[in-house]
């Protein structure tokens, strides 16, 4: 697993757990990080993820309600769901760095790990949208060569790049279905 991914995952765990308890997300990262052993670099990159996810929190909701159909409202989403976009969000407009193909598909794998099916498309369509927002004329370019080293590993995320998905309407699709609310599922 990349170092990127690594730390991803890492601060998506962290924000959940911060979600659930109500305690400071980067307090909950530092237990997280002391649990476990991560190179240097999985760790600064993690600390530095959730400190822009923490410091643009207000920012990032305001922004994500423009950027679902006006048919959807954020509170609808699950709590994981969330945090993914929230994640995906602060990297894509706080880490110019990082191509935002990537961003969009370590989402979408960080989606399809930890959500259900439903919720890899439409956390795919509102990074997509953001990502047309943040980089307007890179967004419509073709995706050859932007993806760095570190976040290749993630593939073709399902069509991240493609600019039909710009313009959806989220609809009424439910993110979670009722076998999400089975609490014997295996995930």
């Amino acid at each position: 697993m990349g170092k990127r991914r690594k730390g991803r995952e890492i601060v998506l765990q962290s924000l959940y757990a911060s979600l659930i308890s109500g305690g400071d997300v980067l307090a909950v990262l530092e237990d997280q990080l002391l649990r476990r052993e991560s190179a240097p670099e999985t760790v600064t990159f993690a600390r530095d993820l959730a400190r822009k996810v923490r410091d643009h929190r207000t920012e990032n909701e305001a922004w994500l309600r423009t950027l679902v159909s006006a048919r959807w409202d954020p509170s609808r989403l699950g709590s994981l769901e969330l945090c993914i976009l929230h994640l995906g969000l602060s990297e894509l407009k706080h880490s110019p760095e990082v191509p935002f193909r990537a961003v969009i598909n370590e989402a979408c794998e960080l989606a399809r790990r930890y959500c259900e099916e439903g919720a890899i498309g439409f956390v795919n369509g509102v990074l997509d949208r953001a990502a047309h927002q943040v980089y307007p004329d890179a967004a419509a370019a073709p995706a050859d060569g932007l993806m760095d080293d570190d976040d290749d590993e993630a593939g073709a995320a399902d069509g991240a790049a493609d600019a039909h998905e710009l313009d959806a309407d989220f609809g009424d699709t439910p993110l979670r279905s009722e076998a999400a609310l089975d609490p014997g599922k295996d995930r």
